[in-house]
């Protein structure tokens, strides 16, 4: 699906629903949206611009010159320094404004507003500059984009999306019928659902045991964009448990064989590429991740998972990790048995659910034992307390085991969560959080980890990382790269 992208928080979202709808006269009214440009296009893809919202700036008193329920005459003397503020902060301009009378279309009026603030935006930042446009009427966003080098033309925004506890889609364009493929699941979810799902871009970090399944399980949907991120090469080990390989493809990349796997089923709609490189030693992936709605972690690293997590709050991402864990232990009999297997689903949005860290996922310890690992690979054969009094390490034990039904239950969890996130579908009782669900495939339970608040908290506490500016690096890590 062609066109751009826009990404308003649930809290702004509110808040310029409360400012368009508040009118006492019920005039139209108008504000200013700063965002937060990702055009950091990922080859494989067609071109589409990320717009984030950081900043709101309700036009009241002398901003507005004329006003009635049918039109907004503005002040464009006040604009200057907002065009500064652009420049300096390296923001993006957007013009917002409502028609109380609903109707959920551009008007001329709304031309001649346009092109006035693109000339002045164009002349003052130069001719590369786009002005985004909104419209709440009826209850709904309507959005479009000019270019400073093109102002007569508008570019099409495929949708708006609102990530609050939910990620409310706003398509633009018209309705159509289902494909083939897709009839059921527009009879489970209504017909918008699956134009829904074609308008994301998901990016699914690790595909292996969870991640092939989620990928493919994405992508048979009928998300519109994918992108696969991994490194690593496939293993003869990994076939018991993967989607999409074979056994010739054993020692080949395992984002690039997946992504042709799923090229040869030629869904409708569906665009997948690979990025077959580790997300911590690529540029290119962390822009693919800024560039996407939303991302499914399905790494075994904790580093990775590190990463998608700040990601989460600095991109405005929905995230949702998959993980695994589990014990195998040895019987009376001297056989071994399953002690333990359990699968977990971390729901994790700007504003809602704590982040992976006050999960308890990602931890330092975790960290440094992974990066002594890395260096030193003979650590992984150590018990814990010989780790623990030798090298001062937290970690080792058993990995979870790898198997098939378990991995595959996880990602389909995982891909409903996405399914619930679009079209709340789930009746969550009160004893488990949409945070974090564990699946215990052993015991046939399933709870959540309740864990404390932590205002302090760098990613996710109120003075954490949302929205944060990358300041030159990817992330404002240097060891990510500068961002061209």
């Amino acid at each position: 699906m062609s066109g751009h992208r826009i990404t308003l928080l649930g809290t702004q979202h509110d808040r310029l629903r409360i400012w368009l709808d508040d009118h006492p006269e019920g005039h139209e009214r108008g504000a200013i949206i700063l965002f937060r440009r990702f055009e950091r296009n990922h080859a494989g893809l067609r071109p589409s611009i990320r717009f984030v919202c950081v900043d709101i700036i309700e036009m009241q008193d002398d901003w507005i010159l004329d006003s009635s329920p049918v039109h907004l005459r503005i002040n464009l003397r006040k604009m200057q320094d907002i065009y500064f503020r652009c420049e300096q902060d390296g923001h993006e301009l957007g013009f917002v404004h409502n028609h109380p009378g609903g109707f959920l279309e551009f008007s001329e009026k709304d031309e001649d507003n346009e092109r006035r603030i693109l000339k002045g935006y164009a002349g003052c930042n130069g001719k590369s500059v786009a002005l985004v446009s909104l419209l709440w009427a009826e209850e709904r966003w309507r959005a479009r984009i000019r270019r400073g080098a093109a102002p007569q033309q508008t570019e099409a925004v495929r949708h708006v999306a609102v990530l609050g506890i939910n990620l409310d889609m706003h398509i633009n364009g018209e309705e159509s019928a289902p494909s083939e493929v897709l009839k059921r699941q527009a009879a489970a979810f209504g017909v918008p659902f699956n134009r829904k799902l074609q308008s994301l871009r998901v990016a699914v970090v690790g595909v292996g045991g969870t991640g092939s399944s989620v990928a493919t399980l994405l992508a048979r949907a009928g998300v519109g964009e994918l992108v696969l991120i991994d490194g690593d090469v496939l293993e003869g080990t990994n076939l018991n448990r993967v989607r999409g390989y074979r056994t010739q493809d054993v020692k080949r990349n395992k984002a690039e064989v997946l992504t042709a796997y799923l090229q040869s089923l030629e869904l409708p709609g569906v665009t997948v590429s690979a990025i077959g490189k580790y997300l911590d030693k690529s540029p290119d992936a962390i822009d693919a991740i800024s560039g996407a709605d939303a991302i499914f972690g399905c790494t075994d690293d904790v580093a990775g998972r590190d990463l998608l997590n700040q990601a989460t709050y600095y991109y405005a991402l929905a995230f949702i990790d998959v993980g695994l864990t589990g014990k195998i232990d040895t019987g009376a009999d001297g056989e071994p048995y399953l002690r333990d297997h359990r699968g977990r689903i971390s729901r994790i949005l700007p504003e809602d659910g704590k982040c992976l860290r006050c999960q308890k996922v990602v931890t330092q310890q975790k960290l440094d034992y992974e990066r002594e690992l890395r260096t030193r690979p003979e650590l992984a054969e150590l018990d814990k307390e010989t780790l623990k009094q030798e090298y001062y390490l937290v970690g080792g034990g058993e990995r979870a085991p790898g198997v098939g039904p378990f991995t595959s239950a996880s990602a389909d969890t995982a891909v409903a969560t996405l399914m619930d996130l679009i079209r709340p579908f789930r009746k969550i009782p009160s004893d488990l959080l949409k945070d974090n669900i564990w699946y215990d495939f052993v015991h046939m339970v399933i709870h959540s980890n309740a864990y404390p608040d932590d205002p302090g908290c760098f990613c996710c506490g109120p003075t954490g990382l949302k929205l944060k500016r990358e300041r030159g690096y990817r992330l404002d890590m240097p060891a990510l790269g500068k961002i061209t």
